[in-house]
């Protein structure tokens, strides 16, 4: 009873000093090695030369070198190469301890290649040393500093050492594998029958370095890492961590192809996996489920990946979220953060387990339940949800507040009903401090909700008026104002935001004032009754410091003030054509004009910007001219003024490209058309290809889009060596009652590695009820002389080539407006066009296919970064531009939805000015 008693006092003592000494928080921590310095030890390092050896006192200063290289103290080449002659001294000593400091030393100080030699001896001696100690560290230094072209010197020893009974040397060796296969993997190849042995080690770190060295050989070639990972797969791994390895090397394999030869091994092994001993490979196959699911379209909205049910694998995630240790409820809830993007239904099915995380002593637990029951949750758990969310925002990193705030803009967008909600706790954390990356985030958010829910409009429009009243970062505050100067106008009440964007025009910097003043004139144009309040404000300001600024004022002004007399229609209109985003005309155009007026000393007469072309009328009609008239390219010439000569040589490369085909086209219009004035054209598609790119000779097909007629420009180019084609015609048929010939120029000669364009000009047969957009799809085959070398007569011979389709995508020219901008010019088409609606019922099994497909269909330019569909969402709104047949823009709205019962549905908004147009464009997905 005495023993015990005092076994048990012991016991307390130690309990109770035990804990004093690890209260580190109530203890000032000293570094004890905060006082060291360069000098001090190099001065030092002359013990490494005693006799005999001081074991303890080399020690020490190793780890003080050690110390000084890690806290990044930088040596000269000078004084490394002392250090390294003083520690190689140091395998005189056969201290045990003091030798893996030697090898940590050799291994941080990195000596060149001169210098390795000088230990290469000692190391390859400790090598085949008996202590396995030695043989292991010296494989790890000499995997770090041996010269590649030295590797198969000690080919022999490295090939022994992996198949070493101790584990550590094999480890080691297999480790030193990894480092020398970057370099030298020939070397390395010839271990293969000694790693394969070494694969089925009873060691598990052993089993898990050759398996990994094994892929690395093998990764190269295909086949032969699926029979690796095949054959691995049905074998039993005696490793978890070998196991979790080949999780990830089998999840990788079905990640990059669809093989069915080897699928359904590799999927029954991940399968079996789920019921393994151990957690961290039960863990490791549930995320490779995860993984999978998020590219397996096939089963999305079920519960199956790869024909397989997944239930299994979120059951084990669930089970994880309730264990007691922290890094498996992190990994666990991180894995099904990841599953709810892609298959949210699957990943609700934890919801309950996940609730209580919510609470977790750790903050990043916590923040990924919380998004991920935000995008899996149930309309009715938003308030509740928002709330936990608010309390512990400010104790979270920066990623994982980003992370929450993209959450909670989904969640807005799944359940529209909540936005005040949502909104409100979105402006509270805009009003906290946080980085620039994060106040951007949450205005994004903001925006796109605004923009998507119309009942949030006003509300949302006064939480950003709130918030650049006190913005410190310019470029926000600026988009901020841009975006109220799009969507105050059409609010119910727009004098209520005036003063925000007014108080910008008086407390910021140039940037900012310039932005408010595009603001203030924008919601004049369009608001009538605040044109004379909105000018007295402008003249407050007229005599800004900034000169942009101040000229902006002075222009706006001077509009309001017609617009307030009402002196003209475009006045009385708010002159439209001013906020809009369109200019009508090619700027290059404008700038020649003023050029010619300066040179005419005509300054007096006003400039007609009716008469100014378009953009794409300018840039053909300058292609054409450049490429009719050559000699006037050439350098040196001195009837080419300096500036013109100039901006050819920035664009005399792609000139030199097009040039041919230019001239061919102007021929073209001049001469087969017969004089007939065929008008200007509207534009020009992209070349799209008629043959496979390793064909004997490769077409592509150019459509240029006339008002009345259609140019197809077969582009040829022969890629048979001693061949010459001449003559070379396009024939087309099937041109049927849409389209009549009206004549076709040939190729008169194409030799090995040349290219030419033929062309046929097509004339439209009606079409008025269809805005110009006459479909068609005709047959096409070249018919040419062939002549092989030596060969003056040759033979005739027909190439068919695919068909061309004319569609309504080929009558439109995609045109991306300025950011933000598409909802205002919406509004107007609205006020000033016609709008038609189309629903349809789309055959694709994602979001992103759809639209895509209705990208390419209507061959227009997505607007506002809307053209990718984010990942987990169930809905998209694709935003289009571009120009149709005859300068007429079009804008169109695409709602892009997954219907549990339907599939995959769209609802098509368009609108132009033209109802014809509008009608075309919305029936061309059908």
């Amino acid at each position: 009873m005495a023993a015990q008693s005092l076994k048990d006092t012991i016991k307390e003592k130690i309990a109770t000093a035990l804990k004093e000494n690890l209260k580190m928080d109530e203890r000032e921590f000293v570094n004890p090695w905060s006082s060291q310095d360069k000098s001090s030890v190099l001065q030092e390092s002359r013990c490494f030369g005693d006799s005999p050896i001081d074991s303890e006192k080399c020690m020490n200063l190793l780890t003080r070198i050690i110390y000084l290289i890690q806290q990044g103290e930088k040596f000269t080449a000078t004084e490394l190469t002392d250090l390294f002659f003083g520690v190689t001294k140091l395998f005189q000593a056969t201290n045990t301890r003091l030798r893996r400091m030697v090898y940590l030393v050799i291994k941080e100080l990195e000596p060149s290649e001169q210098e390795v030699f000088i230990c290469m001896s000692c190391l390859i001696k400790d090598m085949n040393s008996k202590n396995d100690c030695f043989r292991a560290n010296s494989i790890r230094v000499l995997a770090r500093v041996l010269d590649p072209t030295m590797a198969a010197q000690i080919d022999r020893y490295l090939k022994t050492a992996i198949v070493d009974k101790n584990p550590f040397v094999a480890s080691s060796a297999l480790v030193c594998g990894m480092t020398l296969n970057v370099n030298v993997p020939d070397v390395v190849k010839r271990w293969v029958n000694e790693i394969q042995e070494t694969v089925n080690s009873k060691h598990s770190m052993v089993q898990y370095h050759a398996l990994a060295l094994l892929y690395e050989l093998k990764k190269g070639d295909r086949l032969a890492l699926h029979k690796v990972v095949t054959s691995m797969a049905k074998s039993q791994m005696k490793s978890p961590m070998a196991e979790c390895l080949l999780i990830r090397y089998a999840t990788q394999t079905l990640l990059a192809e669809r093989d069915a030869s080897i699928e359904k091994t590799l999927m029954s092994y991940l399968d079996s996996c789920l019921r393994h001993k151990s957690e961290m490979v039960t863990y490791e196959a549930a995320r490779a489920f995860c993984q999978l699911a998020a590219v397996d379209t096939e089963g999305a909205g079920g519960h199956t990946v790869l024909g397989y049910d997944m239930t299994h694998a979120t059951t084990i995630l669930q089970i994880f979220l309730t264990s007691p240790k922290p890094v498996i409820r992190f990994g666990a809830i991180r894995t099904l953060n990841m599953l709810a993007q892609s298959r949210p239904q699957t990943a609700a099915r934890c919801n309950c387990d996940m609730e209580p995380l919510l609470s977790d002593q750790n903050r990043n637990t916590a923040t990924l339940a919380l998004t991920t029951l935000l995008k899996t949750g149930h309309e009715s758990n938003v308030e509740r949800l928002v709330k936990q969310i608010t309390s512990f925002m400010s104790d979270i990193s920066d990623v994982f507040k980003i992370e929450v705030v993209r959450a909670v803009k989904g969640l807005c967008m799944l359940y529209p009903a909540k936005h005040k909600v949502l909104m409100s706790f979105l402006s509270s954390n805009l009003r906290e401090d946080g980085t620039a990356e994060i106040k951007k985030d949450l205005v994004d958010a903001l925006i796109l909700i605004i923009s998507q829910v119309k009942e949030a409009r006003e509300v949302g429009l006064l939480h950003l008026c709130e918030f650049i009243e006190d913005c410190e970062y310019a470029s926000l505050c600026t988009r901020i104002i841009g975006f109220l100067g799009d969507e105050v106008p059409s609010t119910s009440q727009p004098a209520k935001y005036i003063r925000f964007i007014y108080n910008r025009l008086i407390l910021e910097n140039a940037l900012v004032r310039a932005a408010a003043v595009d603001a203030l004139a924008k919601i004049a144009m369009r608001c009538p009754a605040l044109r004379r309040d909105t000018l007295l404000l402008l003249q407050f300001g007229a005599n800004d410091n900034d000169d942009e600024v101040r000229d902006r004022i002075s222009l706006y002004s001077n509009v309001l003030q017609q617009c307030v007399d009402e002196t003209s229609p475009d006045a009385k209109a708010g002159f439209t054509d001013l906020m809009s985003p369109d200019l009508g005309f090619s700027v290059d155009a404008m700038y020649d004009s003023l050029v010619g007026k300066l040179k005419e000393g005509s300054l007096d007469a006003p400039l007609d910007f009716n008469s100014l072309p378009s953009a794409d009328a300018y840039a053909a009609n300058a292609k054409a001219q450049a490429a009719l008239q050559p000699e006037k390219k050439k350098p040196g010439m001195p009837s080419t003024p300096a500036k013109q000569a100039t901006a050819a040589e920035v664009q005399q490369k792609e000139a030199e490209q097009k040039a041919s085909a230019s001239a061919e086209l102007a021929r073209v219009l001049g001469e087969i058309a017969n004089g007939a004035d065929m008008g200007s054209l509207s534009h020009s598609c992209k070349p799209k290809p008629l043959t496979e790119s390793e064909a004997e000779y490769t077409v592509q097909v150019i459509k240029h889009m006339f008002k009345n007629h259609l140019v197809l420009e077969m582009y040829v180019s022969n890629t048979v060596q001693g061949i010459v084609l001449e003559n070379i015609e396009a024939r087309l048929t099937g041109l049927g009652p849409n389209y009549s010939e009206v004549g076709a120029s040939a190729i008169s000669r194409l030799e090995y590695g040349q290219n030419a364009s033929a062309h046929v000009v097509l004339q439209k047969r009606g079409g008025e009820d269809q805005a110009g957009a006459v479909p068609g799809t005709f047959g096409v085959s070249l018919h040419f002389l062939v002549k092989e070398d030596g060969d003056d007569l040759g033979y005739e011979d027909d190439y068919p080539v695919e068909k061309v389709s004319v569609g309504t995508g080929d009558f439109m020219f995609p045109r991306a407006l300025q950011q933000g901008q598409f909802k205002s010019v919406w509004e107007q088409l609205s006020a000033q066009g016609v709008e038609a609606t189309q629903k349809l019922a789309l055959n694709f099994k994602t979001l992103e296919a759809a639209v895509e497909h209705i990208q390419a269909t209507l061959n227009m330019a997505p607007c506002d970064s809307t053209g990718k569909v984010e990942q987990g969402v169930r809905g998209h709104t694709l935003l289009m531009s571009g120009t149709f047949l005859g300068g007429q823009m079009c804008l169109v709205k695409a709602l892009v939805g997954m219907d549990p019962e339907r599939g995959c549905v769209a609802k098509l908004s368009v609108r132009a000015k033209n109802q014809t147009v509008c009608q075309v464009v919305s029936t061309a997905v059908m």
